[in-house]
């Protein structure tokens, strides 16, 4: 038992002899001024940052479409039919309201003034008439 534990100790040693006969302090300064110049340049830094980012996707072109049948590939056409005489829709501008006109909901909503200190009524607007330039009457139903 002693006989292994003492060259077990001799290797040990033998191992740290080599070590430090071969230990060079020129080359271990050299080495650690070339690991302060890359820290102090951030290149380790830079390429953490680097290594988080994904990399640009290449846009490939897709391949060509093969043509087939008989014709040829061509641009789209169609012919122009203009829209019937006075088919058109819509309000004539400008709209204007009569005095009378709006019908208000029968139930008041409470709200609160702008800095807090109290509440009015509001009766909101059911029903609006308006007449348009060509004096058609028009009917806005608002939701109550």
């Amino acid at each position: 038992m002693s006989d292994r534990l003492d060259d077990e100790r001799r290797a040990i040693g033998a191992r740290i002899e080599r070590e430090r006969r071969s230990y060079d302090p020129t080359a271990a300064r050299r080495a650690s001024g070339a690991r302060m110049e890359q820290e102090r340049r951030g290149a380790a830094v830079q390429d953490d940052i680097n290594s988080l980012v994904r990399p640009e996707r290449k846009r490939q072109a897709l391949p060509p479409i093969v043509p087939r049948g008989a014709l040829p590939a061509q641009r789209g056409r169609a012919d122009y039919k203009a829209p019937a005489a006075g088919t058109g829709g819509g309000l004539a501008s400008p709209a204007t309201e009569s005095a009378g006109s709006r019908e208000y909901a029968t139930d008041f909503t409470f709200v609160e003034t702008i800095d807090g200190s109290g509440y009015f009524r509001v009766r909101a607007a059911k029903k609006l008439t308006l007449i348009d330039a060509e004096n058609r009457e028009i009917i806005v139903n608002l939701d109550a």
